[in-house]
This record gives structure tokens, sequence and C-alpha cells, in this order.
């Protein structure tokens, strides 16, 4: 990168040096004006884009009212913890897919082969929080592996017998 020097005009009394000073304090001014014009349109720009787009897909046919921003920091916090706990030394890039759908008949979660869904009756930061972290810990985990520990369940509780159990079978 090459540096270039810019000549100061020569400054022959008082006058001049008022005036010179007096014009790099209105472009120093303006320069300043510019930079805050730029950082609020960045700001706000990034604001507009992170309400227009959360992580995840959104359904409100009733037009209820929810908190885009809110949403997503709930969202991004969720990802951040549960993955800590899950692995503090290497925590795992969870991102879980789903469908928010607001106006619903119950709060749940549902989740099918190939999609999962937050469904709220209307906006509730703590519901969407415990939803989230389900979804969340369900990522951590395979399909396959939760039908194992299923099958491993049944089989450790048939494998079991009470003292009662071997009472009645005397």
């Amino acid at each position: 990168m090459k540096i270039r020097s810019v000549e100061q005009p020569e400054v022959r009394d008082v006058t001049d040096v008022k005036a010179h000073l007096g014009m790099m304090m209105k472009w120093r001014s303006l320069a300043c004006v510019w930079l805050a014009i730029c950082g609020l349109a960045t700001v706000f720009c990034t604001g507009v884009a992170a309400q227009a787009a959360p992580p995840f897909e959104v359904s409100n046919p009733k037009h209820l009212n929810w908190s885009v921003e809110e949403a997503g920091k709930i969202y991004t916090s969720a990802c951040a913890l549960v993955a800590r706990s899950v692995r503090p030394e290497k925590p795992p890039q969870l991102e879980p897919k789903f469908l928010l759908v607001l106006g619903a008949k119950a709060d749940q979660v549902v989740r099918g082969a190939g999609n999962s869904e937050i469904q709220l009756r209307k906006w509730d930061p703590g519901r969407f929080a415990e939803a989230m972290v389900v979804l969340t810990l369900r990522e951590t985990v395979k399909n396959e592996e939760i039908m194992q520990l299923a099958r491993d369940t049944l089989n450790a509780a048939e494998a079991t017998v009470s003292v009662n159990e071997l009472r009645k079978r005397r």
C-alpha cells in the first residue's frame, strides 16, 4: 500500500489559519455525520434483516403478535446452551429446522418423519424456550438412537422383577 502525502496550503497570516481551520472543521464534521449515518443505516438494515428472516419458518394465519427479535434470541441461546451442556469441551453446532405455528389448538412440540413443529396457542417466550430446548436436545440424538434407547428401556424393564412379583410367583 502506497501512502501519499498531501501538501498543506501555505498559511500566510492568522486569518488564513482561522479560515483553514474552519474549513477543516467543516469537512471533519461532515465526515462524522456521514459515518454516523452509515453506522445507523447498518444497524437499521441488520435489525430489519433479523426481523425479516428468523432462523426457522413461521405460520401465523391469525396474525397474532409476536416478537421476531425475541424469538431469534431464544433460538440462539437455546442452541448454544444445549450444545455446551451436551459437550462442554467441544460444543456441536446445533441449528434445528422447524415450523413455528402460532394460533394452534395446543402448546406442543410435534416431530414427524422429516419435519418438526413448535405449536403455540399464542406467543409465549417461556413456552417457546421450553420447546426450543426439547427440539435442540432431540437434534443431538438421532431417531435411530432414540428407537434403540426405547428398545433397551423395554428390555431392561422386562428383565427387572419386583419383590412383590416374586412373592406372587411363589
